[in-house]
């Protein structure tokens, strides 16, 4: 058997500390006795499209799917993700075609559950566990109906956090993910498994909102927060690793074991959010009415007041009060769609993660951008955005920003942002620069309202244990679309030779590698097709319940 087990969001430097300081002594076996590493993420660090990545094998140009929100093509409209846009086959559909029994538990794209012979408990994207598709089969969707009836699919930690109430956010992501491990070793025990995924999303929701606890360099950094609750961080992983150690235990002494994080944490560092007044600076965006821009001012200041009321009401109120308390500035936001933009009179559509589409004619109803420009648009955005300074500090915050052909390949990289972006993550950002064609340098500012203090990073961490595996050694350059790869060798499949991840050799002996040789299934990629109608329908339900959560996400 392989049991995957994801922990969402470690990062890293912190797991390193904290498995040298023995905070986390299962994972520090588990690196003595096996092979760790730094895990890249997706070209853009998004869960879903890193997740996507893992499951597939292959980059966001063959497999489909960008962020949470992605542009449904040759429209203005935006879609949540869910496992109906996979473009690519899945490793438990892969392992099931092999006839090896498979499952996923709580990993993202997963919702809908497909009717399908692997098992699916679906993760964060389903709206309930009552939800249709929350899970696969039936009997496995009951008995997960009763084990996580008290927990939320995904974790509303914003409400706490404000209100300074750090031990109950942490407490509750230690509820959850305790719910979720007597789950999977209910399935453990009673079924015996070729493959099984379980996934952790819990600290990555945690590090997002707390991020600013632990990090010296963030700006909302305070010695006195660090000294009254950075142990709190130190105690989700600790808890983290305990229910990591009971999930190990149930394994055979042949069985395999990965631990990995599709992406870390690091500093909101807010760029990505100037980028609409940055392009409107440049005229490059236009908003439907003179008056948008002010209107928008207002809303967000109107925002900012209530929600100060409802974070004193949440310091006063008892704690099952406080948490009813609704979340005035993510709910208005969430309301906003992209409906503001006048697209006549646009040249780039921005994305909530700071990378820009072209309003291109060949693209977009309404497009702008013509092929005989677009080259030369491009190259004066990507220069105008490496050139753009904090004034706060002096710094350039952008690390690099490339097209997307450079970053991505395949037949649905069309559908992609072409403007790739990557922000230092560092230090937090005050304001961009943007130099107007009259050579006035104005600045554009995150809007005002709360947003979490830390935001997914491009490097995750790689464990991986058992026999024919190295014992106590480093690999470097492991890539998401690696995991599949070498997920199917440990299992004694072939590799598609569509693929772009491969497998992790030098985590292998010599003597493994000799005795089980990488063997390669030639395969084009498989055309997935799946109705545009059946893909809209769960793109709404995991909108039902995540519209509230966009800013939290």
């Amino acid at each position: 058997m392989l049991l995957l087990i994801g922990i969402d969001g470690a990062t890293p430097e912190l797991i390193e500390r904290l498995t040298s300081t023995g905070e986390m002594p299962v994972l520090r076996s588990l690196m003595r006795h096996g092979v760790y590493g730094r895990l890249e993420s997706s070209v853009n660090h998004d869960p879903c499209s890193a997740w996507s990545s893992v499951l597939t094998g292959v980059n966001p140009g063959k497999h489909g799917v960008w962020s949470l929100r992605n542009m449904v093509p040759e429209s203005y409209q935006w879609r949540m993700a869910n496992s109906r846009m996979l473009r690519a086959p899945t490793l438990p559909q892969l392992l099931t075609e092999f006839g090896q029994q498979a499952g996923t538990l709580f990993v993202p794209m997963t919702f809908p559950a497909r009717d399908a012979e692997w098992t699916t408990v679906s993760g964060w994207l389903a709206p309930s566990v009552e939800a249709e598709g929350f899970a696969h089969p039936e009997s496995v969707a009951s008995l997960a109906r009763r084990r996580l009836k008290n927990v939320q699919q995904d974790l509303r930690l914003g409400s706490y956090v404000a209100s300074g109430r750090y031990a109950d956010a942490i407490g509750l992501a230690i509820e959850a993910v305790r719910a979720r491990t007597e789950l999977a070793l209910d399935l453990l025990d009673h079924a015996r498994w070729d493959f099984l995924a379980v996934n952790f999303s819990e600290l990555d929701r945690a590090m997002r909102w707390c991020w600013h606890l632990i990090d010296r360099k963030h700006g909302d950094f305070r010695e006195d927060l660090y000294t009254a609750h950075a142990k709190l961080i130190s105690a989700l992983h600790h808890e983290l690793d305990a229910q990591i150690g009971r999930l190990v235990a149930a394994l055979e002494p042949d069985d395999h074991l990965i631990v990995m994080s599709a992406h870390g944490t690091g500093i909101n560092s807010r760029a990505q959010l100037c980028l609409p007044e940055w392009l409107a600076h440049l005229d490059l965006l236009s908003y439907r009415s003179s008056a948008g821009g002010f209107w928008r001012s207002i809303r967000n200041g109107f925002d900012a007041g209530i929600n100060a009321t409802f974070r004193f009401l949440g310091r006063i109120l008892p704690g099952p009060l406080a948490g009813m308390i609704p979340e005035p500035w993510e709910a208005a936001a969430a309301e906003e769609s992209d409906s503001w933009i006048d697209y006549e009179r646009s040249f780039l559509i921005p994305t909530a993660g700071g990378d820009l589409y072209l309003n291109h004619e060949d693209s977009f109803p309404a497009g702008t951008v013509s092929n005989g420009n677009s080259d030369r648009l491009m190259l004066d955005v990507m220069a105008k955005l490496q050139s753009a300074i904090d004034p706060a500090t002096g710094a350039r915050p952008l690390e690099w920003v490339k097209p997307r052909e450079r970053v991505c390949s395949g037949p649905f990289v069309n559908r992609l942002p072409h403007i790739v972006t990557r922000w230092d993550q560092t230090r937090m950002v005050m304001g961009l620069t943007a130099t107007g064609g009259d050579g006035r340098v104005k600045v554009a500012r995150p809007p005002a309202g709360r947003v979490p203090s830390g935001s997914p990073s491009p490097l995750g961490i790689f464990i991986a244990a058992g026999g024919g595996l190295q014992r106590g050694a480093r690999i470097e350059g492991a890539k998401v679309e690696d995991v599949a790869a070498t997920a199917l060798y440990l299992r004694g499949e072939r590799v598609p030779s569509y693929f772009d991840g491969a497998v992790l050799k030098q985590a292998m002996t010599e003597s493994m590698l000799q005795h089980v040789p990488v063997r390669i299934l030639q395969r084009d990629l498989p055309r997935v097709l799946e109705s545009p109608e059946r893909i809209e329908a769960a793109s709404e339900a995991v909108a039902s319940h995540l519209w509230a959560l966009e800013h939290e996400l």
